[in-house]
């Protein structure tokens, strides 16, 4: 699609100096509500908004176009989602400084950003990414938006059809009272009556929005406290950490990183069974080794390590 067939009233942002890349960042496994059209636009709800987004193919350094429902030109929310205040290029520097290999990774998915996701939606949604497709998940917490989620209004004067309807992620209270049969009917299986304790957990404590709360507090800590609620790993805690609450050092230990961190950094752990020492060891060999950002770093990696990354985009709906 040409970005002058786009409506005029559609906001420009321009990525020249710091690259953004608008696909890889949506299809590389971070957030599991965003659908892209016939006509390569990407609608995606994010709290109580749908941003709607499009940039040409490939080309991290064009301007993103995008638009935003039902409050119009909401820039300061897309930036802050898109987290494009970041830096890249002098992440890049220095990655490929500690890391020859990253220049690999960075060629293939320059402009990829880490989202910083709505806190109860990556907090739910991560809990049914266990042993299960990118695109079962993507089903599976789209049905949970529309059981229980405030729908979102999308005007219906837009040149082309929006492949909604759109829905807000439910809120905790909400997911606390949820029938659990219904969870089990919309795919979430064995994990529906996880989502209700932990909404039900979530209720309990202190604070008003505690998950929220996470953002301002050190990453070890945030690990251990999430790490302590039933049903919540390492990992997944880590995927939240990264993903939703700011903590860029996180690196999620998934059979991709760990196999990237044994061949480049660990041989020695190889052979080994990844018990929580282990998972530790990895993690932290990348945060020795990349820093702050790490979690980023790893990100890169990883979309690399999918040798099919062309077959892990979205097809068009």
């Amino acid at each position: 699609m040409m970005e002058t067939e786009l409506p005029e009233d559609w906001n420009r942002e321009e990525c020249a100096d710091s690259p953004f890349h608008l696909s890889a960042t949506l299809a590389s496994g971070q957030s599991f509500r965003w659908r892209r059209d016939a006509r390569g636009i990407w609608w995606g709800a994010v709290e109580e908004t749908v941003i709607t987004a499009w940039q040409a193919e490939g080309q991290p350094d064009s301007p993103l176009r995008w638009q935003t429902f039902p409050e119009a030109n909401r820039r300061e929310f897309v930036r802050n989602y898109f987290r494009l205040d970041v830096d890249l290029p002098a992440l890049y520097r220095e990655w490929i400084a500690a890391e020859p290999q990253m220049a690999y990774a960075i060629s293939a998915f320059r402009g990829l950003r880490i989202l910083r996701q709505p806190t109860a939606e990556c907090f739910f949604g991560f809990q049914c990414a266990t042993c299960n497709t990118v695109l079962k998940i993507e089903r599976t917490v789209r049905k949970l938006a529309e059981r229980y989620g405030a729908p979102i209004p999308v005007p219906h004067s837009l040149p082309f059809p929006a492949p909604g309807p759109f829905h807000a992620f439910p809120t905790v209270a909400t997911l606390a009272a949820a029938d659990e049969s219904e969870l089990r009917a919309d795919l979430w299986g064995y994990r529906a009556p996880r989502v209700i304790a932990l909404a039900k957990g979530l209720q309990s404590l202190p604070e008003d929005d505690w998950l929220l709360s996470l953002r301002s507090r050190p990453y070890a800590e945030v690990h251990a406290a999430l790490s302590a609620l039933h049903g919540i790993g390492a990992k997944i805690a880590d995927c939240i950490c990264l993903f939703a609450l700011d903590k860029d050092e996180a690196v999620p230990i998934d059979t991709h990183t760990r196999q990237i961190a044994v061949r480049l950094y660990r041989p020695d752990l190889a052979a080994s069974s990844l018990t929580p020492r282990v998972y530790a060891a990895l993690a932290e060999t990348y945060r020795s080794r990349f820093g702050s950002y790490a979690g980023w770093a790893q990100q890169y990696l990883f979309f690399a390590e999918l040798r099919r990354a062309a077959d892990y985009l979205p097809h068009a709906e």
